[in-house]
This record gives C-alpha cells, structure tokens and sequence, in this order.
C-alpha cells in the first residue's frame, strides 16, 4: 500500500529530508543504548574492588545483560511487528532508563546481576524496532547507509560512553552517582521519542509532500507482499538465513567480547589510568563509528553504480570478517601498549562493517517478516554476547593472559567471513 499523504494531519512547518533526521535521532538512541551497556564494563575495575569480584565472576556479571537480551530478541521482533516501533523504542527507553540508575544502588553480585538481567529484557526489542523503521522511512538503495547510520550508534555510545561515564565518576566521586546520572538522560529521551518518532512517514506532522513522492517510488511490491502468506520459520528452508545467523553470531562474539572487556584490558594488562582508560576506549570504539559509516556510503554508492548486491555484500563483509582476525592477531605480536590499542581499534574499524547486516533480513524477508528475522539474527548474536565475556573471563582467570581470548577472537572473525561469502543477497525468500 502506498504512503498516503495526511495533509489534515500536517503542519505547516516541514522539515526538509526529515527520514535522515529520524535516522539521526535513532543513531542518539543507540548512543544512549551502548552507553548504558558499556557503563557497567568502563566502571568495572572499581566495581570490582568495591565487592571483592575475581574475572571469572566478572565474566558472568558482564554476560549476565546478554542472557535476558537474547530472549528478548525472537518476542521482541514479534511485538515490534505488531505494536510498531514508536510505542516500543519510547517504553524501552524509559524501563532501561530507570533499571540503569537503580543499578547504582546494588551491594552484592547477585543485585548487581539482577539489574543487568531486567537491563537486557528492557534494551532488547529497540534495534529491532530501529531496524524495522528502516523499511518505512528509507527507499531500498538507501536501507545500507540506514542500518550502518543506526548501528553507528554502538560503537559511538561506546566510545562517548568511556569519556562520560569515566568523567562522572572522577567528577561525582563515585560510579554510584554516576550510574544515576546516566539513567535519568536516558528516561527523558524516552519520552521525547515518543513526541519526535512516529512508524510510518505520512503520519509525521513535519514531512513535506515532496519527500512523500519520493518514497512513493520506491513501493511498488509492497500491496503483493502484504498479500503473501506464511511465518518467518518458511525462510529457514533455505541456506541463506542460517549464514547469517552464523556470520552475526562471529560478529557479536567479537563485539560484546571488545566492548565488555576492552576498559579491563587497558586498565589492568597495558597499565593505562582510570582516567586515560576513558580516552582509549574512546579511540578504540570510536574507530568502530568511522568504519560504520565508511562500509554504509560505500556499500550503497556501489550497488548504485550498478554492482549487484551479492558482489558488494560478499566482498565487504567477506574482507571485514578477515580484517578483524588479522588486526587481532597481531595484538599479541607487539610489546608498545600504544600499538596493542592501536590493533585493537583497527580490528573494530573493520568489525563495525558488520552494520551493514542489520540491512539483510529487509533483502531478504518480505516487509512484515523482517522484525522476526531481525529477531532472530539477533538472538543468534547474543548468544555469542552471552559467552564470549564468560569464556574471556575463564581464560584471563587460566592464563593469566589475554593471548588466547585474542585468538579466540580470531576464529570469530572468520566464522563472520564464511557466513557472510554464502549469503544470496540478491534473492527475496518467499517460500
């Protein structure tokens, strides 16, 4: 069905190109997402000796967000698909959002592992709600830079989150306050997502007719696929979405293994300050944000010249999946703390061209199967979120060492390769 323009509905006031604008806002969104992800791993060295914490507890504490994240992901697709992202991004906001500041008030491992728990349920459906809004509001050769422009927000929030959470510490005195601090941005974000944010382009009072039309032109097969009939589960007859599921699941081992352990490894194995801690992940993370948004203009400026969409997608995740291995195996090869960070910031360059799979299940499912098939890739993934900080911590906890988790990391790296060559990105699975 074609977007219908509701000129009763709009204002006079029209903001021009507003689909990037909604986009940038979910980029803020996921800013704020990873943030209240990455606080707990950034405060995770004081934390630690407030409650007395060896790494293998610290390893079940920090995977303990992705036990509940990951079984949100298949009902979380559902209930995206059915009450729409405006209503569940806004209501996740707000639940994480106080779940984050009441953090600051544990005094044991078990409370500490209780709140990351409700954390995981609350945060989990928002980027499939992000993910589905992509299939509304962008037109298909734009959906590349839409999924990596949203997904950037991860490894920004991650990176603005180390300075942050690492200047409210040092600024509050302690990372109690800090965690308050932090939830309460996140609530009133919330609530002005519920005012900005709305599922389909013509129910917005700022969008212009002119922007309307254009992406008219790009709904031609949406009436014959709401006539379509089927479950998400007819997709997994084919070979296709099983890669992905594997390819996402070499990518989050990577991403979650990074993100939960990378301060630790600054701080406690290259000997870096609390303070500078902060500046390193920025850097590391941040590197993650230019490799994101680099592999989205890229991706789609290809296809746009005319190379099909299975030569640019294998090729790019293909190389990026091999980048990271590379990159991370050669963190144990150097003595300089500056070049081991250094890797370690290329090695997620390469990595957050993963962004780009956030745009697959919309190449590959029909338009109102793509919040489950979002849902379970990204329940694939967060099982390896669920294991890699847990297999980090034994390892730590054995070697004394961080060369095996780097070789660990490794393997992911190209688990995410072989997934990635065998995906048919050019074929819509309609039965």
């Amino acid at each position: 069905m074609k977007l219908q323009d509701n000129l009763e509905t709009r204002a006079k006031f029209e903001v021009p190109n507003l689909r990037w604008w909604i986009f940038i806002f979910f980029i803020f969104v996921m800013i704020i997402n990873y943030i209240d992800r990455a606080s707990l791993s950034i405060a995770m060295p004081l934390i630690s000796k407030d409650l007395n914490i060896n790494p293998i507890t610290t390893g079940l504490i920090l995977s303990s967000f992705g036990w509940t994240y990951a079984l949100m992901q298949l009902p979380g697709g559902w209930l995206v698909d059915r009450l729409k992202p405006r209503k569940i991004v806004s209501m996740s906001l707000v639940g994480w959002g106080i779940i984050q500041g009441l953090t600051g008030f544990v005094n044991s491992v078990g409370s500490l592992i209780g709140m990351r728990m409700v954390l995981g349920l609350f945060e989990g459906p928002v980027q499939n709600g992000a993910n589905t809004s992509l299939i509304n509001w962008l037109r298909k050769d734009e959906h590349s830079r839409g999924s990596t422009l949203v997904d950037g927000g991860g490894p920004l929030g991650t990176a603005f989150g180390g300075i942050l959470v690492t200047g409210l510490i040092v600024w509050l005195g302690t990372w109690r306050l800090a965690f308050a601090a932090v939830g309460i941005l996140t609530v009133l974000i919330g609530f002005i997502a519920w005012w900005f944010v709305r599922d389909r382009p013509s129910e917005h009072p700022w969008i212009s007719r002119e922007e309307i039309d254009y992406l008219n032109q790009d709904q031609s097969t949406a009436q014959e696929e709401e006539t379509s009939k089927g479950s998400v589960l007819q997709y997994f007859k084919h070979l296709s979405p099983w890669m992905l599921l594997l390819a996402f699941f070499g990518y989050d081992a990577v991403l979650f293994g990074l993100m939960t352990w990378a301060p630790t490894y600054v701080s406690e194995v290259q000997h870096v300050s609390f303070g500078m801690t902060g500046v390193w992940t920025f850097v590391i993370f941040g590197s993650g944000f230019v490799g994101e948004l680099f592999a989205g203009q890229l991706a789609d400026r290809l296809m746009r010249s005319g190379i099909s969409a299975n030569s640019v997608m294998r090729t790019m995740l293909g190389f990026a999946g091999l980048g990271v291995a590379g990159a991370i195996l050669c963190v144990s090869q150097v003595s300089s703390s500056t070049q081991a960070i250094l890797l370690i910031s290329l090695a997620n360059f390469f990595l957050r061209w993963g962004g780009l799979y956030w745009s697959v299940p919309a190449r590959l499912a029909l338009k109102k199967h793509v919040g489950q098939l979002t849902g379970a890739m990204n329940f694939s993934g967060n099982i390896a979120g669920i294991l890699a900080p847990i297999l980090v911590g034994l390892i730590v906890q054995e070697t004394a060492s961080f060369s095996g988790v780097f070789t660990m990391f490794a393997i992911a790296g190209g688990i995410m390769a072989l997934g990635s060559v065998t995906i048919n990105y050019s074929r819509k699975l309609t039965s």
